[in-house]
C-alpha cells in the first residue's frame, strides 16, 4: 500500500479534458494505491495497481497493469495498460493509455527497442525505435526515430517526426 500527498498550483485555467476547465487555485490531494506484484519467476511477471483518492476538485480512481513477457532470451514484450476514472465538480471523464515496448538484444552491448503508445485523451498514437550499441565500455552510439500521430484514421495526421543520432566516447586519462 502506498499513500501519496500531492500539491499543485494552477496559475491559469487548465483544460484537463474536453470542455472541463480547472480554475486558478491551489490544490492539495491524496491517494491510496494498492500494488500487487507477480515475481520474475512467473511466466508473466507483472505489477497490478489500484488507486483511489481526491484529485483537484473531485476524485480519481486508477487501475494499471505493467507486465513483461520473455518470448526468448533475446526478445521480450512489455505491455502496459492504465485507466483513470475522474469525477470533478467541473465534469467527469475517463482516460485510457495502452502501450507496448518490444526489446531485442543482439548481444550484451547491442540492442534495439520499439515503443508504441495510444492515448485516449488526445486520441493519438506515438511510436519510436531506438538502437543502442556500446562499441567500447562507456562509449555508445544511439540511433532513434520517433513519430506521433494526432488522430487514428486511415489517413492520420503526422504531428511530429524526429530522427536523432547520438555518439559518445569515453576518454580515460
Amino acid at each position: 500500500m502506498n499513500i501519496q500527498t500531492h500539491f499543485e498550483f494552477l496559475p491559469e485555467e487548465f483544460e484537463i479534458s474536453d470542455g472541463i476547465i480547472l480554475p486558478v487555485d491551489e490544490y492539495e490531494f491524496q491517494d491510496v494505491r494498492l500494488v500487487y506484484a507477480l515475481g520474475p519467476q512467473r511466466p508473466l511477471p507483472a505489477t497490478v495497481t489500484f488507486g483511489k483518492g481526491s484529485f483537484y476538485s473531485g476524485d480519481r480512481t486508477v487501475a494499471e497493469f505493467n507486465g513483461r513477457v520473455e518470448l526468448s532470451t533475446k526478445f521480450s514484450l512489455e505491455p502496459r495498460l492504465s485507466f483513470n476514472w475522474v469525477d470533478l465538480q467541473e465534469g467527469s471523464f475517463t482516460t485510457r493509455l495502452a502501450s507496448v515496448r518490444m526489446n531485442y538484444t543482439f548481444s550484451p552491448r547491442m540492442f534495439i527497442s520499439s515503443f508504441i503508445q495510444y492515448n485516449s485523451r488526445s486520441d493519438s498514437l506515438s511510436s519510436s525505435v531506438r538502437f543502442r550499441w556500446e562499441y567500447e565500455p562507456g562509449s555508445d552510439l544511439f540511433v532513434v526515430y520517433s513519430e506521433g500521430r494526432d488522430e487514428l484514421s486511415l489517413t492520420p495526421f503526422l504531428a511530429n517526426q524526429t530522427f536523432a543520432v547520438k555518439f559518445t566516447k569515453l576518454f580515460r586519462f
